[in-house]
């Protein structure tokens, strides 16, 4: 359904609060010094307006509040949250007058000119609204339909699903890219402790071998003195 305006959900607010058991009661806050002349036989509608006060911003006001009432109730009643009907017992005789307007002081008719709301406005001026609690949920809702509700919990419960979902995807790719980058620095590490134990190897080769070329230097060195001091001795 669509957006409402203040004066639209203003309106369905006095319908769902049983202060516009009729058209007059629903539009009555907004057409002080103004009447309407009713002729259900040919759906014609005329306004009349006192003449102190008349200007065309208020006949603009008056045009759209009546535009919106009936398309309210059109719509509403063809939603299932209203129902009108007509008590044939009290049908006023045609035509008409019902209003605000005073009688004895000059005024301005003015015919309204647009066929398919005059017949509407003619139709549920001579009809009584009855509420269902589908307009109240309605109403105490937001103004938005079961439908639209649900529409946006799933909306809601979709988007929070997909924030998860994105979320736990970049953790993925930061772990794995963090794992990456410790293995190839234990790669590293290992390179270099394998490198250091060949070269601490290598010296420890080289210090024994040394000690061991020293080892039989010194006992030649002796072997051969020994035996100078025998031959001498003989």
């Amino acid at each position: 359904m669509r957006v409402f305006t203040q004066d639209e959900q203003r309106l369905l607010t006095r319908i769902r609060d049983g202060q516009s058991p009729n058209l007059y009661s629903m539009i009555d806050p907004w057409i002080a010094g103004v009447s309407f002349q009713i002729d259900t036989t040919i759906d014609s509608v005329d306004f009349i307006f006192e003449t102190q006060g008349f200007n065309f911003d208020r006949l603009q006001k008056i045009q759209t509040i009546v535009i919106q009432s009936v398309n309210l109730l059109k719509l509403f009643e063809d939603k299932g949250y209203i129902f009108t009907f007509i008590n044939a017992n009290q049908l006023p005789p045609t035509p008409f007058t019902f209003g605000q307007a005073a009688i004895n002081v000059p005024t301005i008719p003015y015919h309204f000119p647009d066929p398919r709301i005059s017949k509407m406005f003619c139709e549920y001026s001579i009809r009584e609204i009855f509420v269902t609690p589908e307009l109240d949920k309605f109403i105490n809702d937001g103004f938005i339909t079961r439908e639209e509700g649900r529409a946006n919990r799933q909306w809601f419960t979709t988007r929070n699903a997909l924030r998860v979902a994105i979320g736990a995807l970049l953790l993925n790719v930061f772990f794995n890219i963090y794992n990456i980058c410790t293995k190839g620095q234990g790669k590293e590490i290992t390179i270099k402790s394998k490198a250091k134990n060949q070269i601490e190897s290598q010296k420890n080769k080289i210090i024994s071998d040394t000690t061991i070329v020293s080892d039989t230097v010194v006992k030649t060195t002796t072997i051969v003195i020994n035996s100078k001091i025998d031959t001498i001795k003989r």
